[in-house]
């Protein structure tokens, strides 16, 4: 379930948002002033995060292992991890 309040998003969403480059500011031109001074007018490179968290994954693998094992052995690390692998 998904908030559409802008304080909840889901995290691909926010990675979206990483690479959205075309710097529109505030969609209900609320106080439009406050953001002119922070869009950006020089192109931005594309961040290529599906990558970076390929890189990622075992690292995170590991740390949730050992986190769940070392602070909270009641919760199974490894269901937390395939949950985890659906999200990414």
């Amino acid at each position: 379930m998904s908030s559409e309040c802008g304080h909840h998003q889901h995290p691909g969403k926010i990675l979206q948002a990483i690479n959205d480059t075309a710097d529109k500011g505030n969609r209900f031109d609320f106080e439009r002033e406050i953001f002119r001074k922070d869009e950006c007018n020089q192109p931005r490179l594309v961040i290529d995060y599906f990558s970076i968290l390929e890189e990622a994954r075992q690292v995170m693998k590991d740390e949730i292992k050992e986190y769940f094992e070392n602070h909270q052995p009641e919760i199974s690390w490894t269901e937390f991890w395939t949950k985890c692998e659906r999200e990414l």
